[in-house]
């Protein structure tokens, strides 16, 4: 004779969630994330997959606002133009300083951008006399050198690749183009790729730009405060003018 009495199905049922009632368990789960701020009855449109995207990108190119058919061909006239803030060049309201020098210059210095405190003459402080006394040690008179920069204006931390794909580089190739240095030095480890180098290849790759032999190194400023570098520099100037 059994002594217990027969449990139903229902008070199986509610002595489990009772148990589980008691050790804390109060709503019900599953495997699946959810938004709880979500509303339940919004009808959320899907994300485009990648490949949508990337065609959409395709199909509406950046249009560069800097382009060739603005840049003027002669020299005189691009100076100008380069220090005028009516043009498309970056700057935004900072000083512009425009470029000096002449035609066929011995060298053409090409720095990133003016000093913080140039305001009639291009790299007049401390970075200037640095590339002054660079010049003078190669045999070079600085007041023969023609002085230019890859920004009219003085900017902090620009976006290069982004300059680039506005149109800067081919603007800054204009540019030495017109001036016709006999030799080009470059001051600025992003120039190089503002100017189609190959931004992954050591600075000893970029031995000329337009035809125009040409030798790149690190901007004024680190030059300035690394004295390795700056010995390094000359050990390659040694060279390159051999």
């Amino acid at each position: 004779m059994q002594n217990h009495a027969e449990n139903s199905l229902a008070n199986d049922y509610a002595a489990a969630l009772d148990w589980w009632r008691g050790a804390g368990v109060d709503c019900d789960f599953n495997d699946e994330p959810q938004s709880w701020l979500e509303d339940p009855e919004e009808v959320r449109k899907p994300a485009p997959p990648p490949s949508e995207v990337g065609k959409k990108a395709e199909e509406t190119p950046h249009t560069p606002s800097i382009t060739k058919d603005m840049l003027p061909a002669d020299l005189a006239a691009f100076q100008s133009w380069w220090a005028d803030k009516d043009t498309p060049l970056p700057g935004g309201s900072q000083t512009r300083v425009a470029p000096r020098g002449g035609v066929d210059a011995s060298l053409m210095i090409l720095a990133p951008m003016p000093e913080i405190d140039d305001r009639e003459t291009l790299l007049s402080a401390a970075q200037g006399k640095l590339i002054s006394n660079i010049a003078k040690a190669i045999g070079v008179d600085p007041a023969s050198v023609y002085w230019a920069s890859a920004l009219p204006a003085n900017m902090p931390l620009p976006d290069w690749a982004a300059l680039k794909a506005d149109g800067l580089g081919e603007a800054v190739k204009h540019h030495i183009a017109l001036a016709k240095p006999q030799r080009l030095l470059i001051f600025g480890s992003k120039l190089p790729a503002l100017l189609g180098h190959d931004a992954d290849a050591p600075p000893e790759k970029f031995s000329e730009l337009g035809g125009f032999p040409a030798l790149t190194t690190f901007a004024p400023e680190r030059l300035l405060d690394h004295p390795r570098q700056r010995a390094r520099l000359w050990h390659r100037l040694l060279q390159w003018t051999a």
